[in-house]
């Protein structure tokens, strides 16, 4: 949970080494759930602004017309890498061995 909260700041490595990396699958996921955020706003002519940081802070750089497809964008890059990550699931051999 709480490199989850840093990543909806834009500070993704704790999810990413802390967490992704180590399990596998959740980092293909995640990469899978991305791609298809980044294929809805390609679609939508997403256009932020400026430069930043992404998701919550990202916000301020659509503050215009495009605000509701930005969070559109989001939505569907977090629903699917969440929907994806609970049905093909990660194994944490790691705990499987202690537990044997």
């Amino acid at each position: 949970m709480p490199s989850s909260l840093s990543a909806f700041l834009g500070i993704t490595e704790p999810a990413i080494f802390g967490v992704n990396l180590r399990y596998g699958k959740p980092f293909l996921m995640g990469l899978i759930g991305g791609a298809a955020g980044g294929f809805v706003a390609s679609i939508l002519n997403l256009a932020g602004t400026g430069m930043a940081i992404t998701v919550i802070p990202g916000t301020l750089l659509y503050l215009n017309e495009q605000l509701p497809l930005y969070i559109l964008a989001n939505v569907i890059a977090i629903g699917v890498a969440f929907a994806l990550t609970w049905m093909f699931g990660y194994s944490d051999k790691k705990a499987e061995q202690l537990e044997k």
